[in-house]
């Protein structure tokens, strides 16, 4: 093994002199906020009180830190590095990429810009074009470079920034998946996809994004239903008809041949039939058989799983698990969650999910401050001011939920089991159109499990001068 130094507990390997060098906080001993690599009692501690003979001070602007070269630390040198990247033929940083490099050279984990641009040379390389005007700032430069996945996250970086407008990339992936899938479909099928997708799925897109109320599941959804009818035209292609000589026959095969999921080709038979493209069928509505749900002692269970997590990064983990729990948000709700959502009056906390507030209840409150005290991803330049409750680590985005759903599997959560279970006890608790209201569900889904729950708010329905859709 290899060593990097020798302190008063004895000889350092390199991986814990590095870890020991990048933690920054109150000494336990002192009390002073600087750097502590020692270790008093197990706790860590500044050189001075831990009697480390070695001076971590950057010799050109004084910051305690791990000496990265030549006794500079990691902020100056990636400030080297970029001013040089960035400098333009005059050999002073490009106006053009100027906020970049502020950015880039104050965000506090300089190290994850520097290896950033170490392990991507071709984001790297795209900067230096942009700094020199060897290539355009524009989103053609980004969707025409020959490797767009791996300048996206630079693309990002300069929509965040304000040196590119912002786009909604859900509707460019699926518009460049669209084309992908249909490649290798006959001609005549391949643009009967894209015409559906076009004026069905992608249109809707638009219209939502123009509003801002363009969600993950839109995209995601959107790709699942233009998957079925794909799949659909396959199933045609296979019984010998063209979409024209459909029959219902080939509609029955095809739902009772199959997974559940071949129901979502619906939409497109029904928009096939109207524009003359199917032959006249009937595709039915499927309705689930089943409506799974866990036991109130496994949600409660769940939650104080959640309430004993003392690890400081998973923070967002329980505050994501608690408004699911307790609320029976969906987890594509969650994760666009933003800060102004959440207000601290000290004495009590909320969360408005609709425009009604809701109350956090003690202990789960504390879990919110302290994970609003923290927000992850927001020691780079990836976020300005991040207006997301749980900002994710692609510049300006907030979380994918399918983060969040991983994280809560792992915990052994069934997530529809338990968003049941939620909604089972909500409207057993308060009037289903409470419910509605204050959780942003519609009525019908409320009224169904308050009548799978046997709740006794019967009579508040009736009561109400409106309903709504």
């Amino acid at each position: 093994m290899k060593f990097a130094t020798t302190w008063p507990e004895g000889r350092i390997c390199r991986r814990c002199y590095q870890r020991a060098t990048r933690i920054h906080g109150a000494c336990i001993s002192c009390g002073t906020t600087r750097l502590l690599p020692g270790l008093i009692d197990g706790e860590p501690a500044c050189v001075d009180c831990a009697d480390i003979p070695k001076d971590f001070r950057c010799t050109r602007c004084g910051r305690e830190d791990e000496p990265v070269r030549r006794g500079l630390c990691a902020h100056c040198c990636l400030t080297d590095d970029l001013s040089g990247l960035l400098a333009g033929d005059d050999g002073d940083i490009s106006p053009i990429v100027r906020p970049l490099f502020d950015a880039l050279s104050t965000q506090t984990l300089a190290r994850s810009a520097t290896i950033w641009l170490t392990v991507n040379p071709a984001a790297k390389q795209l900067l230096r074009d942009l700094a020199t005007g060897a290539a355009p700032l524009t989103h053609d430069t980004f969707t025409t470079h020959p490797s767009p996945e791996k300048v996206l996250f630079l693309r990002q970086l300069c929509i965040e920034h304000g040196l590119l407008e912002r786009v909604n990339f859900d509707i460019e992936r699926f518009q460049a998946w669209v084309d992908q899938m249909t490649a290798a479909e006959p001609a005549s099928e391949a643009r009967l996809i894209r015409q559906f997708a076009r004026w069905v799925h992608l249109q809707r897109m638009h219209a939502l994004d123009a509003a801002g109320k363009m969600r993950k599941g839109t995209f995601l959804s959107a790709k699942q239903s233009t998957s079925t009818a794909i799949g659909f035209l396959r199933h045609l292609r296979e019984r010998g008809h063209t979409p024209s000589e459909c029959v219902q026959a080939d509609v029955d095969d095809w739902l009772t041949g199959g997974p559940t999921t071949r129901s979502l080709a619906r939409t497109f038979v029904r928009w096939g039939v109207k524009n003359g493209h199917i032959a006249s069928v009937e595709f039915p509505y499927r309705v689930a058989k089943t409506q799974p749900i866990i036991t109130q002692q496994q949600r409660v269970q769940h939650l104080r799983t959640l309430l004993n997590t003392h690890v400081e990064s998973e923070t967002a983990e329980q505050v994501a698990g608690m408004l699911f729990l307790l609320y029976a948000q969906p987890l594509t709700r969650i994760a666009r969650m933003r800060l102004s959502q959440v207000a601290d009056a000290g004495d009590r906390l909320t969360v408005a999910i609709t425009a009604d507030e809701l109350v956090v209840p003690t202990p789960f409150d504390e879990i919110v401050r302290a994970h609003l005290r923290d927000l992850p991803n927001t020691n780079t330049s990836a976020h300005r001011n991040s207006r997301w409750l749980f900002p994710g680590a692609r510049p300006g985005e907030p979380m994918h939920q399918s983060t969040m759903m991983n994280k809560l599997r792992d915990r052994g959560i069934d997530l529809r089991g338990a968003r049941n279970a939620a909604l089972r006890t909500l409207v057993l608790e308060m009037p289903a159109p409470i419910v509605a209201d204050s959780l942003g569900y519609s009525y019908n889904v409320t009224d169904r499990h308050h009548a799978a729950a046997g709740a006794i708010h019967t009579d508040y329905v009736g009561r109400r001068a409106t309903s709504r859709k």
